[in-house]
């Protein structure tokens, strides 16, 4: 009995580190499995991570780009402004240039005027040596130019001060008058 006793002890024992090994191997194996969903997990998370940081730095890359297109929108109205300026530059010394054309004209007109006027003296048997019109003598043409010297020296307007003249009213006054057309303005 003694041999039988410890056969069935050895089987005991053989069959105790049995069901250990297959309880040590399940939890093993159920660890494992656990340490790898962990792995799993964590490589998720790492994962968000980097997407979030992909979604972040494409934002940061669409700001950068709308600064660049912002820059470059700045840059082209400051082009824009400086060629308008230069232009209104340009049209202002146009301007100047014609502006002093049309003020030598004018002196060459005024100087053709005096002329004219002085050989009318010359020849007009009424005038005085002095430039001064006989009173006595003088005609409607001669009173328009008095007119004209007296406005012009006056700085009032150019007017011809016949009688029937459109330009004047019943008062006398002046109407005034468009210019380009020729038409005179009644009130």
């Amino acid at each position: 009995m003694a041999s039988s006793n410890i056969i069935w002890i050895i089987v005991a024992i053989v069959v105790v580190l049995a069901i250990v090994a297959v309880i040590v191997f399940f939890a093993m194996r159920n660890n494992k499995a656990k340490q790898e969903q962990r792995r799993h997990d964590q490589a998720e998370e790492l994962r968000a991570k980097a997407h979030e940081s992909a979604v972040a730095a494409q934002q940061v890359e669409a700001r950068q780009a709308q600064e660049r297109a912002d820059a470059a929108t700045a840059a082209a109205q400051a082009e824009q402004a400086k060629a308008r300026a230069a232009q209104a530059e340009a049209d202002a010394q146009r301007h100047a240039d014609a502006i002093d054309g049309h003020a030598e004209e004018a002196a060459a007109h005024r100087a053709k005027e005096q002329e004219n006027l002085r050989k009318a003296e010359e020849v007009d048997p009424y005038a005085t040596r002095d430039g001064a019109m006989d009173a006595s003598n003088t005609t409607h043409s001669d009173a328009r130019y008095a007119g004209a010297d007296d406005a012009r020296t006056a700085g009032g307007p150019d007017v011809d001060a016949r009688s029937g003249d459109p330009r004047i009213d019943e008062s006398g006054d002046s109407a005034p008058t468009d210019r380009r057309s020729g038409t005179t303005e009644r009130r």
